[in-house]
C-alpha cells in the first residue's frame, strides 16, 4: 500500500466516524408528538398531552426479589394490581405471591411524593418501608410507557433523540439521571431503562421490556399486555397484563390520614 493510499483511507475513515458521531437523531418535537399520539395521551381539539393522569393495570406472572444475603427469592404471582398517579406522583403495588417454600403472602407497597410505606391490605395497617425505598419505587412510575412520556412532556428542555440499532430513542434527564426509551415501529416504548438506587443492590440498571400493546378500552389508549423487568440483568418481573384502566379513581392516603380515618 502506498503512503498516499494509506493517508487517503485514514482520512476517509476519520471523516466517516465524524459524520456518524455528529449525525443528529430524529426531530425531538415530532418524536414526542408521535409517541404521545401512539400511546393515546393526546386528547381533545387542543391536543392536550396531559389527559391521562392515573392508570391501573392487573395481571399475573413470576417475580424474583434480591435478598440481603445476596440470594434471590422466586415467586409465582397469582394476582397483582398496580395503581399510578402521574400528577402526585404516587404508586401502589398490591400483589399476592407464593414463594418456593409454598407460602402465600400479600404485599402492598406504596410511594407518594417523598414518602414510602407498606400496608397489610390496601389502606390498612401502614408501616414504614425499607430504607431507601422511595427513589426506587418512584422510578417505577417513570418506567411505565405513559409515565415516561409524561416525564418527557414535563421536561421538554431535557429531551434528546438518537438512533440505536436502527430504532429511534428518546432520552430525558430527570434530576441529573438519564431515562431512555427505545421506540418500536409504532413509536411506542419497547424498552425503558435507567439507573436506580435500589435498597438492596445499590446503584444498578433497571430496565423494562414492553410488548404486545393492546387498545384496552378501545379508545386509542394503548398499554402493553406483556411486561418484563430486569435489575442488573436479572429478570425481576415477568407479567401478563389482563386488565387495564385509564384515568381510574385511585387514591393514595398517607399513613396519618389512614390512622385518622380508623378512629
Amino acid at each position: 500500500m502506498t503512503l498516499r493510499l494509506a493517508l487517503t483511507l485514514a482520512a476517509t475513515s476519520l471523516f466517516a466516524q465524524s459524520c456518524n458521531a455528529q449525525a443528529p437523531g430524529p426531530e425531538v418535537g415530532a418524536t414526542i408528538d408521535a409517541t404521545a399520539l401512539a400511546l393515546g395521551t393526546i386528547r381533545g381539539v387542543g391536543r392536550r398531552m396531559d389527559s391521562i393522569n392515573t392508570l391501573q393495570f392487573s395481571g399475573s406472572g413470576t417475580a424474583n426479589v434480591p435478598m440481603a444475603d445476596g440470594e434471590w427469592m422466586s415467586y409465582e404471582i397469582s394476582e397483582a394490581t398496580v395503581g399510578l398517579s402521574y400528577s402526585i406522583p404516587a404508586r401502589r403495588l398490591d400483589m399476592t405471591r407464593t414463594g418456593s417454600d409454598g407460602v402465600e403472602e400479600r404485599v402492598v407497597h406504596v410511594v407518594r411524593g417523598d414518602r414510602a410505606w407498606d400496608e397489610r391490605l390496601p389502606g390498612v395497617d401502614p408501616s414504614d418501608a425499607a430504607a431507601g425505598a422511595v427513589s426506587e419505587r418512584l422510578a417505577h412510575i417513570i418506567l411505565t410507557p405513559h409515565g415516561f412520556i409524561t416525564a418527557v412532556v414535563q421536561n421538554p428542555d431535557a429531551v434528546s433523540t438518537g438512533i440505536d440499532g436502527g430504532q429511534t430513542t428518546l432520552t430525558v434527564e430527570i434530576d441529573g439521571s438519564a431515562v431512555t426509551a427505545t421506540l418500536d415501529e409504532n413509536s411506542r416504548p419497547s424498552t425503558v431503562e435507567m439507573t436506580v438506587d435500589h435498597p438492596t443492590l445499590g446503584q444498578t440498571q433497571l430496565e423494562a421490556d414492553y410488548s404486545e400493546y393492546v387498545d384496552w378500552p378501545i379508545l386509542d389508549v394503548y398499554f402493553p399486555s406483556r411486561i418484563v423487568h430486569r435489575l442488573g440483568g436479572e429478570t425481576t418481573l415477568d407479567m401478563t397484563v389482563t386488565d387495564f384502566y385509564q384515568n381510574p379513581y385511585v387514591v393514595f392516603p398517607t399513613p396519618e390520614q389512614l390512622s385518622g380515618s380508623s378512629q
